[in-house]
């Protein structure tokens, strides 16, 4: 799964131009309750700007004059031009390695030409790895797997044989030493057969969840 699968597009977005007054900026931030807003100059994307971050610069400088300050500043005199972007033929996994790495509000998303075409947010990565587990759908049922060749084949083949359906399948570090965790979500609701076949191959099924 891609980044682009779950990009909100620039049209959809409120957004900053560099020469927009911190006064016209404060008012979109306000009105759409933002913490942040993506700036850019002209087409091309530059920065963001925080709301914190014009309350934190007027303090800081010491104004004393609060009209003056939101006319006569810039955007492009506050916003956060050190800002991480994002391919959007990336994997879904990558980004939301980067949003808890960088620390970020959101990742402005290019494209192969680096024209700006959206943003992704932290939003975004739930929805999408709701997508990818299936929640909702289906049973999940959780399965411990030994970290031995072949494991993961038979334990799809057994499944295969019960003439199941998989839906999602995702295997994780169960922090215990050769030992996986292995998440299955199966298009059916009585699942005490499958259950059984899983067990008589020798895995351990440790969770079952509607």
């Amino acid at each position: 799964m891609y980044v682009k699968n779950h990009v909100l597009s620039k049209d959809k977005l409120v957004m900053l131009q560099v020469e927009d007054s911190i006064s016209d900026a404060l008012d979109k931030i306000t009105k759409g309750d933002f913490l942040s807003l993506p700036v850019l100059n002209g087409d091309k994307f530059v920065g963001i700007l925080m709301k914190e971050t014009i309350f934190r610069r007027y303090f800081e400088e010491g104004y004393t004059d609060k009209e003056k300050y939101l006319k006569e500043t810039k955007v492009k005199d506050l916003c956060k031009t050190d800002v991480k972007t994002i391919n959007d033929n990336v994997f879904i996994e990558n980004a939301s390695y980067l949003l808890n790495e960088f620390r970020t509000p959101f990742l402005p998303v290019l494209d192969d030409k680096d024209n700006f075409i959206g943003i992704l947010t932290h939003s975004s990565i739930f929805n999408a790895f709701s997508d990818i587990f299936g929640f909702n759908e289906g049973t999940r049922i959780t399965i411990n797997v030994y970290d031995i060749p072949g494991q993961i084949a038979k334990l799809t083949e057994t499944i295969r044989k019960s003439n199941v359906n998989i839906a999602n399948f995702a295997v994780m570090d169960a922090k215990v030493m050769d030992v996986y965790k292995v998440v299955i979500r199966v298009n059916m609701t009585d699942v005490e057969e499958l259950i059984d076949k899983i067990e008589k191959a020798g895995f351990k099924v440790s969770g079952v969840n509607n």
